[in-house]
């Protein structure tokens, strides 16, 4: 083989091995994000409520029974933060659903907003408070596991 004919092969094979290179981070990148935006954009509604107010009291119920759940769990932030959301669901699934329900009536539509607010407080609330008292619940288990072997 000749010089120029070597030189040609090897330009070649660099392209091809940058246009796999390519395909190998973009693909994926392509899917993930694709997958990315349909879970944050495009979720299923959900059930509708019965009616604006029982969906709205069911969204309340769910927000303090995940206030209950994230302060029983002692690890840590992530900890917390996950018993909270998932102690949102079923009801807060349903919640764009609610939000067709509920745009009717200016009142309800600001009774919703309120309510998406205190659960955003809430989630905040749980992140700050689950780091500051991560570390004194987890003394208070130890220290009533130490009081009750005595």
């Amino acid at each position: 083989m000749t010089r120029p004919a070597r030189s040609r092969l090897r330009r070649i094979g660099r392209r091809a091995g940058i246009l796999l290179f390519a395909l190998f981070v973009s693909v994926p990148t392509l899917i993930w994000t694709f997958q990315i935006m349909e879970a944050l954009f495009f979720r299923p509604p959900g059930l509708p409520p019965a009616s604006c107010d029982a969906g709205l009291l069911s969204l309340l119920r769910a927000v303090d029974r995940a206030r209950l759940a994230a302060r029983r769990e002692s690890i840590g932030e992530r900890h917390s933060l996950q018993r909270f959301r998932a102690a949102l669901e079923p009801e807060w699934s349903s919640r764009p659903a609610l939000g067709t329900v509920c745009r009717g009536a200016p009142k309800d539509s600001q009774r919703l907003r309120e309510l998406d607010a205190l659960r955003y407080a809430e989630e905040h609330a749980v992140r700050y408070e689950a780091t500051a008292l991560a570390g004194q619940r987890q003394r208070a288990r130890e220290l009533e596991h130490e009081l009750e072997t005595r």
